[in-house]
């Protein structure tokens, strides 16, 4: 490498190091980056976000200052998933319905590391109830059993 080289890569480390120091990345934004670019596994399917009343500002406007539900709706392929979240002191319940209902299917939240925090068995209606001690960014997870289907895990999401 000649000494020219050298010298730009010098520079451009300096100017890296100057610049996260001045106006750093939010680790919000890191956290996110990565878990768009790593959600995608060959086993799973994505149910993409279609509606999330915390970003409808219409639906905001409307509801009542007591009210501090949330609605969203994720869709893949083969399934949608419809989910209340409710909040209060801390824990999150998550009601949510598959459609269309799986004979036999389980509902998971993850964590950004793999772990499932809490787990539940849909109904013959597709009705699941999930309870989370803690927010922080996740996922839904469904495993499908009857009919067997590939895992659908939903966009991540912060409660």
């Amino acid at each position: 490498m000649s000494n020219d080289a050298e010298r730009d890569d010098g520079l451009l480390e300096e100017l890296r190091a100057l610049l996260g120091r001045a106006d750093p990345v939010p680790h919000d934004v890191t956290e996110f980056a990565q878990a768009a670019l790593g959600w995608r596994r060959l086993d799973a399917e994505l149910a993409e976000l279609l509606t999330d009343s915390a970003l409808d500002t219409d639906a905001a406007a409307l509801t009542r200052s007591g009210d501090d539900g949330r609605w969203l709706s994720f869709r893949s392929p083969e399934l949608a998933i419809e989910v209340e979240i409710r909040s209060e002191a801390g824990t999150h319940t998550v009601l949510g319905q598959l459609e269309p209902a799986p004979a036999a299917a389980t509902v998971e939240v993850q964590a950004a590391d793999g772990t499932a925090l809490a787990a539940a068995e849909a109904d013959p209606l597709g009705r699941f109830r999930l309870t989370l001690a803690a927010g922080g960014r996740v996922r839904l997870r469904v495993l499908r059993r009857d009919p067997a289907g590939a895992p659908v895990e939903s966009s991540w999401l912060v409660l």
